[in-house]
Protein backbone atom coordinates (compact mmCIF):
# COMPACT_ATOMS: atom_id res chain seq x y z
CA UNK A 1 0.00 0.00 0.00
CA UNK A 2 1.53 3.02 -0.89
CA UNK A 3 0.56 7.04 1.13
CA UNK A 4 0.32 9.62 -1.87
CA UNK A 5 2.29 7.56 -4.73
CA UNK A 6 5.15 6.48 -2.01
CA UNK A 7 5.76 3.12 -0.50
CA UNK A 8 6.43 2.52 3.81
CA UNK A 9 10.19 2.39 3.30
CA UNK A 10 10.40 5.97 0.61
CA UNK A 11 8.54 7.29 3.99
CA UNK A 12 10.23 6.71 6.39
CA UNK A 13 14.06 8.10 3.99
CA UNK A 14 11.77 11.10 3.09
CA UNK A 15 10.59 12.00 6.75
CA UNK A 16 12.45 9.82 9.39
CA UNK A 17 14.84 12.63 10.30
CA UNK A 18 12.48 15.59 10.55
CA UNK A 19 10.07 13.18 12.80
CA UNK A 20 12.97 12.47 15.06
CA UNK A 21 14.04 15.86 15.42
CA UNK A 22 10.11 17.05 16.15
CA UNK A 23 10.26 13.92 18.77
CA UNK A 24 13.16 15.53 20.30
CA UNK A 25 12.03 18.39 20.60
CA UNK A 26 9.12 17.55 22.02
CA UNK A 27 10.71 14.77 24.71
CA UNK A 28 14.13 16.61 25.22
CA UNK A 29 15.86 12.86 25.32
CA UNK A 30 17.15 11.11 21.98
CA UNK A 31 16.11 7.61 23.85
CA UNK A 32 12.42 8.70 23.91
CA UNK A 33 12.78 10.23 20.20
CA UNK A 34 14.05 7.58 18.41
CA UNK A 35 11.31 5.39 19.91
CA UNK A 36 8.86 7.50 19.12
CA UNK A 37 10.09 8.02 15.64
CA UNK A 38 10.04 4.44 14.77
CA UNK A 39 6.69 3.92 16.30
CA UNK A 40 5.35 6.50 13.90
CA UNK A 41 6.91 4.76 11.01
CA UNK A 42 5.62 1.02 12.73
CA UNK A 43 2.03 2.41 12.90
CA UNK A 44 1.80 3.54 9.11
CA UNK A 45 3.65 0.28 7.92
CA UNK A 46 0.96 -1.53 10.16
CA UNK A 47 -1.57 0.05 8.51
CA UNK A 48 -1.09 2.38 5.57
CA UNK A 49 -4.71 2.80 4.61
CA UNK A 50 -5.46 4.27 7.81
CA UNK A 51 -4.38 7.60 5.70
CA UNK A 52 -7.12 9.54 3.85
CA UNK A 53 -5.29 12.13 1.88
CA UNK A 54 -6.94 15.25 3.50
CA UNK A 55 -3.51 16.35 4.19
CA UNK A 56 0.49 15.99 3.39
CA UNK A 57 2.23 12.80 4.36
CA UNK A 58 4.33 14.47 6.84
CA UNK A 59 1.26 16.31 8.59
CA UNK A 60 0.03 12.88 8.74
CA UNK A 61 3.44 11.31 10.21
CA UNK A 62 3.30 14.16 12.75
CA UNK A 63 -0.22 13.89 14.12
CA UNK A 64 0.89 10.36 14.99
CA UNK A 65 3.86 11.42 16.50
CA UNK A 66 1.78 13.93 18.78
CA UNK A 67 -0.73 11.33 19.76
CA UNK A 68 2.05 8.71 20.45
CA UNK A 69 4.06 11.75 22.45
CA UNK A 70 0.77 12.55 24.68
CA UNK A 71 0.31 9.18 25.32
CA UNK A 72 4.14 8.88 26.61
CA UNK A 73 3.51 11.99 28.78
CA UNK A 74 0.34 10.73 30.11
CA UNK A 75 1.77 7.39 30.94
CA UNK A 76 4.60 8.94 33.11
CA UNK A 77 2.61 11.25 34.81
CA UNK A 78 0.47 8.40 35.92
CA UNK A 79 4.03 6.62 37.01
CA UNK A 80 5.06 9.62 38.67
CA UNK A 81 1.76 9.69 40.43
CA UNK A 82 1.81 6.39 41.50
CA UNK A 83 5.38 6.41 42.61
CA UNK A 84 5.01 9.89 44.78
CA UNK A 85 1.80 8.17 46.36
CA UNK A 86 4.06 5.11 47.40
CA UNK A 87 6.57 7.58 48.74
CA UNK A 88 4.14 9.09 50.89
CA UNK A 89 2.76 5.65 52.22
CA UNK A 90 6.05 4.65 52.89
CA UNK A 91 7.54 7.81 54.35
CA UNK A 92 10.91 8.01 53.72
CA UNK A 93 13.31 10.59 52.64
CA UNK A 94 15.11 8.71 50.17
CA UNK A 95 11.96 8.32 47.97
CA UNK A 96 11.28 12.42 48.10
CA UNK A 97 14.95 12.91 46.83
CA UNK A 98 14.96 10.83 44.13
CA UNK A 99 12.40 13.40 42.53
CA UNK A 100 13.60 13.93 38.46
CA UNK A 101 15.69 16.38 38.39
CA UNK A 102 16.38 18.49 34.86
CA UNK A 103 19.83 17.69 33.39
CA UNK A 104 20.77 20.86 32.12
CA UNK A 105 22.56 20.84 28.72
CA UNK A 106 25.93 22.91 28.30
CA UNK A 107 24.19 24.37 25.20
CA UNK A 108 22.02 27.29 25.30
CA UNK A 109 19.40 25.98 22.76
CA UNK A 110 19.03 22.69 24.16
CA UNK A 111 18.52 23.98 27.45
CA UNK A 112 15.35 26.15 26.25
CA UNK A 113 14.24 23.02 24.45
CA UNK A 114 14.17 20.93 28.15
CA UNK A 115 12.37 24.03 29.89
CA UNK A 116 9.91 24.68 26.89
CA UNK A 117 8.89 20.52 27.63
CA UNK A 118 7.50 22.04 30.87
CA UNK A 119 4.83 23.97 28.70
CA UNK A 120 1.18 23.04 28.44
CA UNK A 121 0.57 20.67 25.87
CA UNK A 122 -0.92 23.30 23.01
CA UNK A 123 1.36 26.12 23.82
CA UNK A 124 4.69 23.07 23.85
CA UNK A 125 3.34 21.38 20.69
CA UNK A 126 2.79 25.47 18.53
CA UNK A 127 6.45 26.34 19.62
CA UNK A 128 7.71 23.04 18.47
CA UNK A 129 6.24 23.26 15.46
CA UNK A 130 6.88 26.85 14.44
CA UNK A 131 10.77 27.39 15.66
CA UNK A 132 11.15 23.98 15.62
CA UNK A 133 10.59 22.46 12.41
CA UNK A 134 9.90 26.30 11.04
CA UNK A 135 6.10 25.74 9.45
CA UNK A 136 4.51 28.55 8.73
CA UNK A 137 0.91 28.97 11.11
CA UNK A 138 -1.81 28.04 8.93
CA UNK A 139 -0.14 24.64 8.66
CA UNK A 140 0.32 24.07 12.37
CA UNK A 141 -3.30 24.82 12.37
CA UNK A 142 -3.88 22.12 9.69
CA UNK A 143 -1.54 19.36 12.20
CA UNK A 144 -3.34 20.46 15.16
CA UNK A 145 -6.51 21.14 14.04
CA UNK A 146 -7.52 24.38 15.41
CA UNK A 147 -8.04 27.83 14.04
CA UNK A 148 -5.30 29.93 12.46
CA UNK A 149 -6.04 32.36 16.04
CA UNK A 150 -5.67 29.36 18.52
CA UNK A 151 -2.48 28.63 17.23
CA UNK A 152 -1.26 32.66 17.36
CA UNK A 153 -2.50 33.05 21.01
CA UNK A 154 -1.21 29.31 22.03
CA UNK A 155 2.80 30.24 20.67
CA UNK A 156 2.23 33.93 22.46
CA UNK A 157 0.90 32.72 25.47
CA UNK A 158 3.97 29.90 25.64
CA UNK A 159 6.18 32.56 24.55
CA UNK A 160 5.62 34.53 27.76
CA UNK A 161 5.22 31.50 29.62
CA UNK A 162 8.77 30.15 28.52
CA UNK A 163 10.39 33.56 29.35
CA UNK A 164 9.00 33.34 33.33
CA UNK A 165 10.07 29.73 33.16
CA UNK A 166 13.66 30.69 31.77
CA UNK A 167 13.70 33.45 34.12
CA UNK A 168 13.04 30.93 36.83
CA UNK A 169 15.67 28.68 35.94
CA UNK A 170 19.05 28.49 36.89
CA UNK A 171 22.36 29.19 35.51
CA UNK A 172 23.18 30.17 31.65
CA UNK A 173 19.01 30.55 30.64
CA UNK A 174 18.60 33.29 32.54
CA UNK A 175 19.83 35.61 29.26
CA UNK A 176 17.55 35.40 26.84
CA UNK A 177 19.52 36.13 23.81
CA UNK A 178 18.46 39.56 22.00
CA UNK A 179 16.92 37.43 18.99
CA UNK A 180 14.43 35.41 21.03
CA UNK A 181 13.85 38.39 23.23
CA UNK A 182 10.92 39.58 21.48
CA UNK A 183 7.53 37.38 21.49
CA UNK A 184 6.49 39.89 18.27
CA UNK A 185 9.45 38.19 16.21
CA UNK A 186 9.46 34.64 14.35
CA UNK A 187 12.52 33.33 16.28
CA UNK A 188 13.29 31.42 18.77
Amino acid sequence: MKIRGLDVEQLTSLYFDRIHRAALLMCGNAWDADDLAQEVFLIVANDPTKFEGRSSPYTYLYGILLNLERRLRRKRRMHQEKTEKLAQRQDTSAAAAAADVPVVSEEWKRSLWSVAAELPDGQRQAIVLRFGEELPYQEIADILGCPLGTVKSRIFHGLGTLRKLVAESPGQLREVPRELGDSRSDAI
